[in-house]
């Protein structure tokens, strides 16, 4: 009963999210062979795209794989320096008060306002892009890391100081575990984040790479008006982003199991 009940679950959660593509799908060729049978500059049929695809299936896979690892580079990057500051931020309320209104401040000053300073420091290339993916994808890493030390069971941490716990022992016994669960929501958050800060980032400041990666793909084929490839460069865009967030998502269960509620 339990490995029916399993199987059908699993096929639940295969055909939803599949029927809704294939009707997301349909209604994309109906819209594309009606209301814009004589526009197909503006919304190019799915055949069109997928010619598109296989045209330009070489220059699409390089761009991808250099967002991919100016999106890597920033994110880790952004995972390194967002789980230090909020352990350095949980062990002390000064610490908090001065270096948090900062974190908030660097998510909410807009990358193109601080754009030409990045060029200005880094020059055209993909450590300017890397820097914009940083940025952009490094406040949930701060917020939920820091949010999941400072929920410790007080009791726990009453129990710790009972023992003579040192303030190191408890963050590695107690808080840090107990943390993991918000750290990789934080991390499922900006996997996405940071593509898409690197195909802001290339928008904005170009790439090291003579053929550039996705962003700079996508403004050459939207000056060409080439829209079906233009389409073909934000699909593959998206399951990029789509794959970050799947595989930080896998290696997330991997460290939960199946001991706390999330993972159940």
């Amino acid at each position: 009963m339990t490995d029916r009940l399993a199987f059908r679950r699993t096929a639940l959660n295969i055909a939803a999210p599949l029927f809704v593509a294939v009707a997301f799908v349909g209604l994309w060729y109906v819209l594309s062979v009606t209301v814009y049978a004589d526009k197909a500059f503006l919304l190019p049929g799915p055949v069109a795209v997928i010619k598109a695809m296989h045209r330009d299936f070489g220059t699409i896979l390089a761009a991808t794989l250099v967002t991919f690892k100016e999106a890597f580079s920033g994110y880790a990057a952004a995972t390194l320096l967002g789980i230090s500051a909020a352990a350095l931020m949980s062990q002390s309320r000064l610490l908090e008060r001065s270096f948090y209104p900062y974190a908030v401040l660097m998510q909410t000053v807009p990358v193109v306002a601080v754009a030409p300073l990045i060029v200005l420091w880094f020059g055209y290339g993909e450590t300017s892009v890397i820097i914009v993916s940083a940025i952009i994808s490094l406040f949930p890493i701060i917020n939920n890391t820091l949010l999941g030390l400072q929920s410790a069971s007080s009791s726990l941490v009453e129990l710790f100081a009972m023992h003579k716990a040192g303030r190191l022992t408890a963050f590695r016994k107690l808080r840090l575990p107990g943390a993991v669960p918000n750290i990789i929501a934080g991390l499922r958050i900006s996997a996405g984040l940071s593509v898409v800060g690197a195909i802001v980032g290339e928008f904005l400041i170009g790439s090291g790479n003579s053929r550039g990666g996705l962003g700079v793909q996508i403004i050459f084929a939207q000056g060409r008006m080439d829209t079906p490839l233009l389409f073909a460069e934000v699909i593959f865009a998206t399951f990029l982003g789509f794959g970050f967030f799947i595989a930080v998502s896998l290696v997330g269960r991997l460290l939960i199991g199946h001991w706390h509620e999330s993972a159940r």
